[in-house]
């Protein structure tokens, strides 16, 4: 499988105990996702893929953040160790549906950004800051610069994956900060 078509979901910080049970950090918003998965996909930090490993059971520990694995495969804990650090990745095809008008941060990356008004191309979205409120969006301009413009209908007025085009508007406050 296509790198670019692999998405982060979680990444194994430890081993749990003596028999090889292994602690995962979800890396996605819907943590659940691994009740539903019968293997994982192991990946070095690389990008490299590792191996596939069977999965026997998965119980969450909400208050840590973090999801108990474990696999026939590993058996102690030095096996478990030795996953340490490795990502779990799916396809982006097995990605949660989202509710309209919300996106993968992945998906946005790289979107024209054109002004609606004047129809001029202000830049590419280059990284999206979560900030707990509303996000905010980065675009590279032409020059070199980095605008900001923050992820609200009053600046962002359509956003199309498919065309690979973000349109945005008022932001002429916004050009000089």
């Amino acid at each position: 499988m296509k790198g670019d078509d692999l998405v982060e979901v979680g990444k194994i910080i430890a081993p749990h105990g003596v028999k090889g049970e292994f602690k995962v950090f979800p890396l996605t918003d819907f943590p659940d996702r691994f009740e539903s998965m019968d293997e994982l996909d192991l990946y070095d930090g690389n990008g490299r893929f590792i191996k596939t490993v069977p999965i026997s059971s998965v119980r969450f520990r909400p208050d840590k953040g973090e999801v108990m694995i474990t696999s026939p495969e590993v058996r102690d804990r030095d096996e478990a160790e030795a996953l340490r650090g490795m990502l779990v990745k799916v396809s982006k095809s097995e990605r949660r549906d989202l509710p309209e008008g919300e996106y993968w941060i992945d998906d946005l990356i790289g979107l024209s950004v054109i002004d609606e008004g004047s129809g001029e191309a202000i830049g590419t979205l280059c990284d999206v800051m979560v900030t707990g409120g509303s996000d905010v969006y980065t675009v590279k301009r032409p020059d070199g610069r980095n605008m900001m413009i923050p992820a609200v209908g009053e600046y962002v007025s359509s956003v199309d994956i498919v065309s690979g085009v973000l349109k945005v508007k008022n932001i002429e406050g916004l050009r000089d900060l």
